[in-house]
């Protein structure tokens, strides 16, 4: 921290009381009635996917044309900041990975693929060797260089205005100016976006521990034959909120540094592991499949709407996917800025779709081909434990299919764990930058704000898991995901507005 600007860093009341009563009365209409709550549910999601998805694969068509512009466009030798890089290239990247995934990475990972092969696109047969065929494809595409390149676009930008234009606000409205004008920026205008901003971002975060709370929880019923019950996940999701709290408390360096270089490398020993006593030929055989029919599908897959044949996969997966990537797409990418200061536009770009693609999609071959693997060859019954147990049941039983099973769930449940620590690491500490004052690239946010969002969050995570099942966390993707649609959008055109007439003009 340079010591002329440090400055004791306060709230700011405008976004950080009416996020936290909008929250809160969200979460008193949904407790009160779970029944009445799940029918609004399951509307919301089906008009706003059926309606509106194509909205969502224009987003990702333009954004990705945005991202080339900047890598071959006149802005790709500028540097975000006059520093040198804060972080050496491997912690750099690292960190981007630990603070964009967390266990529901590892949830998606193990599972997804199963759902691509039983409930396939274009009107395949469920199970058929033409749906098996696309279990990996999709996910290298949900997951691969064109999310990330949107996520590079959007960080250049966040960058840009942190270190170039030095703003001392870390909200979406202070990004805006050339777009609504100073006056309605720091005015009504700008609350609003910034307290929906707010409020989608708590949402999503809630979603993330929803789904990787019970592959904790399942890994000890596992080990240890604790039933897993909701009372269970709230006591996880408490640990996790003090395990954050410590590593908070030490700041970027020292705390979540440590924890995300921790993780990082554990991630490599398990996917190793999998990798190595796993299915490593049928893996590196189905990768190389998968690889060949996303590159000659990827135009179709991108704006694959089904309406003629109304299947709804690319409404339930696709769209809720890019919703997604919308949702988290200023939290993370104020992060990824904050950790990029010193590099060029160049740099960034192609450093975040390079490391992070390669990153995703490791993770991604690894546990998708193993749980391919097992459907293929009829070793574990997956539609059967779902039904019965449960997803994060038939995860775990994925994993435990494996070779030295009890070491495997062991490494599998303590990945988990800290995976969820990093991410709620990098989303309290932009929470808490989102509604502070006086909070830049400079100066960390207070702890106790950052604890405190921390403990919201996870009591969102706990109200979505009592909901049950995966359509709630989803519609609360969609929700959050629509009207940081238009914000994200805004944000971008403000950046190359203010990019032709800034310091970076000429």
């Amino acid at each position: 921290m340079k010591p002329e600007q440090a400055k004791k860093v306060k709230i700011e009341p405008k976004v950080f009381f009416p996020s936290l009563l909008a929250v809160a009365v969200l979460s008193y209409l949904t407790v009160r009635d779970l029944d009445a709550a799940n029918k609004v549910i399951n509307a919301v999601f089906s008009y706003v996917t059926h309606s509106w998805g194509w909205a969502f694969e224009w987003y990702m068509a333009v954004m990705l044309g945005g991202w080339i512009w900047l890598i071959f466009g006149p802005l790709a030798n500028k540097r975000l900041g006059d520093e040198e890089p804060e972080f050496s290239t491997a912690s750099w990247i690292f960190m981007m990975f630990a603070s964009c995934t967390s266990a529901a990475v590892l949830f998606w990972g193990s599972i997804e693929a199963y759902y691509y092969v039983a409930t396939p696109p274009f009107g395949l047969k469920p199970f058929s060797l033409e749906a098996k065929q696309y279990g990996l494809a999709y996910s290298l595409f949900h997951w691969g260089p064109l999310p990330w390149a949107t996520y590079s676009l959007l960080a250049v930008a966040f960058g840009y205005f942190l270190y170039v234009k030095k703003i001392n606000v870390v909200r979406p409205s202070a990004t805006l100016e050339a777009v609504l004008g100073e006056k309605q920026c720091k005015g009504l205008a700008g609350t609003i976006i910034d307290n929906f901003y707010i409020v989608a971002l708590i949402l999503a975060m809630g979603t993330s521990l929803g789904l990787s709370t019970p592959l904790v929880t399942e890994c000890i019923q596992y080990l240890f034959g604790v039933p897993h019950t909701l009372q269970l996940d709230a006591t996880i999701i408490s640990l996790l909120v003090v395990f954050n709290a410590v590593c908070v408390a030490f700041g970027l360096q020292r705390g979540v540094k440590i924890a995300s270089d921790v993780r990082a490398y554990l991630s490599i020993a398990v996917l190793g592991w999998v990798f190595i006593v796993g299915a490593t030929t049928f893996t590196m055989n189905y990768f190389t499949d998968s690889v060949g029919t996303q590159m000659s599908q990827f135009w179709n897959m991108l704006f694959y709407t089904d309406t003629l044949g109304g299947g709804g996969f690319p409404q339930d997966w696709t769209v809720f996917y890019w919703a997604w990537w919308v949702i988290y797409a200023i939290q993370m990418c104020v992060f990824l800025a904050r950790i990029s200061r010193g590099r060029t536009v160049r740099q960034l770009c192609l450093g975040m779709v390079g490391g992070l693609t390669a990153s995703t999609w490791l993770l991604w071959t690894v546990l998708g081909s193993n749980t391919l693997n097992l459907i293929h060859n009829n070793v574990i019954n997956i539609p059967e434990i779902i039904k019965t147990h449960g997803v994060p049941r038939a995860i775990v039983e994925t994993w435990a299919a494996l070779p030295l099973s009890t070491l495997t769930i062991w490494a599998f449940f303590i990945l988990c764990f800290l995976c969820t620590v990093t991410l709620v690491n990098a989303c309290s500490y932009t929470l808490a930058m989102s509604t502070c004052k006086e909070a830049n690239g400079y100066e960390e946010p207070p702890v106790w704000v950052r604890v405190g969002w921390s403990v919201l969050v996870g009591v969102i995570g706990i109200i979505l898991l009592a909901l049950g099942g995966l359509k709630p966390i989803q519609t609360a993707i969609i929700a959050g995901g629509c009207p940081l649609y238009i914000v994200n959008i805004m944000i971008i055109v403000a950046f190359f507005r203010e990019a032709r007439k800034g310091p970076w003009k000429g």
